[in-house]
């Protein structure tokens, strides 16, 4: 395909004058003319085909391309692909034909995601297209991508924003840039794009993550690509004098590497998005290549833990028992992880709090449980209940034995949600609860429905006789018991817990000042097909029995293991239950073989 350019065009760069930069070979300088920079096209064609530095980036081959890491098929995936496979076959008239397009098109300074990433395609195959493009196209079409990075290097990091809007402007004005310096240092123009992208993306890697290396929760469903866009950075760093980045912004991606690892799971999806889109969001080469420029020993053990031994590095010296903990809570990015090991098959639960609703996902033994928006509705005195504030953390503690998370939000006609997820570590058994409390401490008939979602590949099989039942996955997985409620189904007093549209909901109701609404699962795959039960306790203060919308206690047990767990629903005060004696908020622990109790976490009142 030919492209008519201007005798003005053909005769002067002006974006690219002076073209040279001291580092070009004396031979291509030299048959330059004052008047005619494109007459020493066969010497720059030949030097270009000769040097052996800087070294070839091979993001534009392989089976599975690093260009295409993490890209959803939803962003013309496939445009790129067929550019791509024409590369592959040395196809001209393929490489020319993209290039010719790209000139005649009316692409504008900000350009779309999709277009954005055929951008950075095109900048790196340009070495491939000198080959056999007259210097009219090649130099034109440097020109016209210098321009577009230029242009994208003017905007900021604009955080909170639209995720995909981040990654198209990672891509315009960082690697673009980047990729242009490092390809062409010969090339004055170029060579100076170092600066300004080093710049964006140094203030990228600052102003998306938490300080420890975790994007905010929104940042979620484009971290695959926006990952990708960092590590090949990252590759490029390490051949340049000044790096990618800064210091500051290198601790920050080191962080990212592990919190990859953390977030990735067996289906190549990140934890909490949606799954949607079918393409992956990592791959092993993609968390390898990571893993070589920026992992330490336990980033190795935790990547073979969780991934594979194959992705690590071949010359890493790690302890494979030498693992970071699985679990972490950051209250900027809204995400919170609690996992008991970093196996595919451990238990681990993660949640976005960003945003109402949040998002939870569980899995144990490989297979994904709850999946989705955990939702909630509440009636007050036959009144819907809407949200009226965001979600804040309200204690989040992490232990050998435990992680425990609270959150809250406020709500409307003077009510308050707080929401309490407590996973034993060692037990493979979880407590969810929410617990609707009336701010003036005035009765109430309170109706609250708790909904989580099940995943697509899990199913809900409740008992016949009694309240509990179990999610069903590929085999049993865990039991569930609906611990505020009575245990027989002939007593139908107070609620009850049922599957509706793929949602796992709790359903109960009261007259007082506070409801709680509290689930328990037992995730240990063996135990979970034992016989169990529940009870509620009898809390007492002063040898006063306390009514159940000032403080519950329950009583679990699943097989011959047992657990407890209290929660204070207004004031604290010295109480007693089941023998125990507490004053704090929130109480939880187990019964040993022997008998005695072990508390787990004690939560003292604010």
């Amino acid at each position: 395909m030919a492209v008519a350019l201007d005798e003005q065009s053909t005769k002067l760069l002006r974006r690219l004058q002076p073209i040279w930069h001291d580092s070009a070979p004396r031979r291509v300088v030299d048959e330059t003319m004052a008047d005619d920079p494109l007459g020493n096209w066969t010497a720059w064609q030949k030097h270009l085909a000769r040097r052996k530095r800087p070294a070839a980036t091979l993001f534009l081959g392989g089976k599975k391309p690093p260009l295409l890491w993490g890209w959803p098929d939803a962003w013309r995936r496939n445009e790129i692909q067929a550019f791509l496979a024409a590369r592959k076959r040395n196809d001209r008239f393929g490489l020319e034909g993209a290039a010719a397009r790209f000139l005649l098109d009316d692409v504008a300074a900000a350009p779309d995601l999709p277009t954005s990433l055929q951008i950075v395609a095109l900048a790196y195959a340009l070495p491939d297209i000198s080959a056999t493009a007259s210097a009219e196209i090649w130099w034109r079409l440097v020109e016209r991508i210098l321009d577009l990075a230029s242009d994208g290097q003017q905007h900021r990091v604009d955080w909170p924003a639209d995720p995909r809007d981040v990654v198209r402007q990672q891509l315009v004005a960082g690697e673009l840039p980047l990729a242009l310096g490092y390809l062409f240092p010969e090339v004055r123009a170029l060579r100076t794009l170092r600066k300004t992208a080093r710049s964006v993306l140094t203030e990228g890697l600052l102003e998306l993550t938490d300080g420890q290396g975790l994007p905010h929760a929104r940042l979620l469903p484009v971290l695959g690509p926006l990952f990708a866009c960092w590590t090949r950075a990252r590759w490029l760093g390490a051949r340049l004098k000044n790096g990618a980045w800064s210091p500051k912004a290198e601790v920050q991606y080191e962080w990212l590497v592990r919190n990859a690892l953390r977030l990735a799971d067996k289906d190549a999806r990140f934890l909490l998005t949606s799954g949607e889109d079918t393409s992956p969001a990592w791959t092993n080469d993609m968390l390898a290549m990571s893993l070589e420029l920026a992992g330490d020993g336990r980033d190795c053990a935790a990547a073979a833990t969780a991934v594979s031994r194959r992705v690590v590095p071949k010359k890493a010296k790690f302890d494979i028992d030498d693992l970071p903990n699985a679990s972490l809570n950051s209250d900027w990015s809204g995400i919170a992880v609690m996992a008991n090991g970093w196996s595919q098959h451990d238990v681990r639960l993660a949640v976005a709090y960003a945003d109402d609703p949040l998002r939870i996902e569980l899995s144990a033994e490989g297979d994904r449980l709850l999946a989705g928006d955990w939702t909630s509705e509440t009636l007050c005195d036959g009144a819907p209940v809407a949200v009226t504030g965001e979600w804040e953390r309200l204690c989040w503690e992490s232990s050998k034995r435990y992680a425990f998370l609270e959150l809250g939000i406020e709500l409307s006609h003077g009510l308050r949600l707080e929401r309490q997820l407590l996973l034993g570590r060692e037990d493979r058994v979880l407590y969810l609860a929410d617990i609707v409390v009336a701010a003036d401490g005035a009765p109430r008939r309170l109706r609250h429905a708790m909904k989580l979602p099940l995943d697509a590949s899990a199913a809900w099989r409740p008992e016949f006789e009694t309240r509990d039942g179990t999610l069903v996955g590929r085999k049993t997985r865990a039991a569930v018991l609906p611990l505020s409620l009575h245990e027989w189904r002939s007593d139908s007093r107070g609620g009850g817990l049922a599957e509706e549209d793929g949602q796992l909901v709790l359903l109960q109701e009261a007259n007082g000042r506070a409801l709680c609404c509290p689930l328990f699962f037992d995730l240990d795959k063996k135990r979970a097909k034992k016989e169990r039960t529940w009870r509620q306790l009898t809390v007492a203060e002063w040898m006063e029995i306390l009514p159940r919308d000032a403080a519950v206690g329950f009583r679990a047990q699943s097989g011959r293991d047992q657990w407890i767990f209290y929660r204070s629903l207004g004031p604290v005060g010295n109480r007693t239950f089941l023998g125990q004696n507490i004053a704090g908020e929130f109480s939880a622990g187990r019964f040993l073989d022997s008998g005695k109790y072990k508390e787990w976490i004690e939560i003292e009142a604010v």
